[in-house]
């Protein structure tokens, strides 16, 4: 019995320690299959459906155009900021080198002339999408070794005063988007202020400085941004209405004929100050020129304006160039340097 105890005892032990190898031999090879990780044991796995949902792309802010003074000849269309007011001057000399003919060819003016005329520029936007600004110009005439004498002889003269006050009003009925530009109505009144009735002869034509008629306009300016470009487009209607009576004597009264303006401007923004300007102007007459033509009468012309601007603070711009009248007909040709003087309150 003693002998049969051992045995079982032997046969205990061996069955233990077999169990505790085999025991040993799994945790072993379990842990190379399943290598524990921290993160996991903490917080589980994370459930595969579960995926985070992309942020949606942030809408693209359109880029809005760049501040500049803006073309020189051109009417501009963005009206100003609601309550701000500016002012602009232009300081500008004519020099007329001939005069267009009825069959469009430029033919000598008979004379030196000279026009230095200097409009003053008041603007005001009193309510949102709405300018109003008046022009006051002064307008200085000269002349000298005129081929045709005045009545007692003169070669020469001079004349100097305000020429006609314009009020104009626009408003922006339809914003820039992406394809269109922006559009904006244009009204205003021209006002025969400037001298253009009993001209004297012996003024030579200089103190002809007004139209002599109330012109009304009517039209629309355009504006679309076309980066790194600005377009700026002007299409206007003059409709005159004159005070005085055609006469025989060409120093007796000055009148006006309806006329289109049509005008297209291309800024070009080359630094944060430092802007390149390219215009081009025309006015077309339609009507047979059957009236007494002054200095101050529209007339059919087109011609050009290179032109350099230059930021100089966030209120103060300023710009420099010369027009030059390509074509025309029945009317004066002028080439024309002026600067001018941009600054918003």
């Amino acid at each position: 019995m003693e002998k049969l105890r051992v045995r079982c005892k032997s046969i205990m032990v061996r069955g233990v320690m077999v169990s505790l190898m085999t025991m040993l031999v799994l945790v072993g090879f379990g842990s190379r299959l399943f290598p524990m990780t921290p993160a996991l044991a903490q917080v589980g796995a994370p459930a595969m459906m579960e995926k985070t949902p992309a942020a949606p792309p942030a809408e693209e802010k359109k880029e809005g155009a760049p501040t500049t003074c803006g073309p020189m000849i051109s009417d501009t269309c963005l009206p100003i900021e609601t309550g701000k007011f500016a002012i602009q001057a232009w300081w500008a000399l004519s020099v007329y080198p001939g005069v267009f003919s009825q069959n469009w060819r430029a033919v000598n003016a008979g004379g030196n002339f000279y026009t230095f005329f200097m409009p003053v520029k008041f603007v005001y936007g009193p309510t949102k999408d709405l300018e109003t600004y008046v022009v006051i110009p002064f307008i200085r005439n000269w002349n000298n070794s005129v081929t045709v004498p005045g009545p007692n002889g003169e070669t020469s003269a001079g004349y100097s005063g305000i020429g006609d006050i314009t009020a104009v009003a626009k408003y922006n009925v339809l914003p820039e988007g992406t394809y269109m530009p922006a559009i904006s109505a244009v009204g205003g009144v021209g006002f025969p202020t400037g001298h253009a009735s009993r001209l004297n002869p012996t003024r030579l034509g200089a103190d002809a400085i007004g139209t002599g008629s109330f012109n009304f306009i009517t039209g629309v300016n355009l504006f679309k941004y076309l980066k790194p470009f600005l377009v700026h487009s002007q299409i206007w209607m003059n409709t005159p209405v004159n005070l005085y009576k055609m006469t025989s004597n060409p120093f007796r009264n000055v009148r006006s004929r309806e006329y289109l303006t049509v005008n297209l401007a291309t800024e070009l923004p080359v630094s944060k100050r430092w802007v390149l300007l390219f215009e081009v102007y025309s006015n077309w007459c339609w009507q047979n020129l059957n009236t007494i033509q002054g200095y101050q009468t529209p007339q059919t012309v087109i011609g050009v304006l290179p032109a350099i601007e230059f930021l100089a603070t966030d209120k103060l711009a300023l710009a420099a160039g010369c027009s030059f009248d390509l074509a025309g007909k029945n009317g004066v040709q002028k080439f024309t340097p002026m600067i001018t003087a941009f600054y918003t309150f």
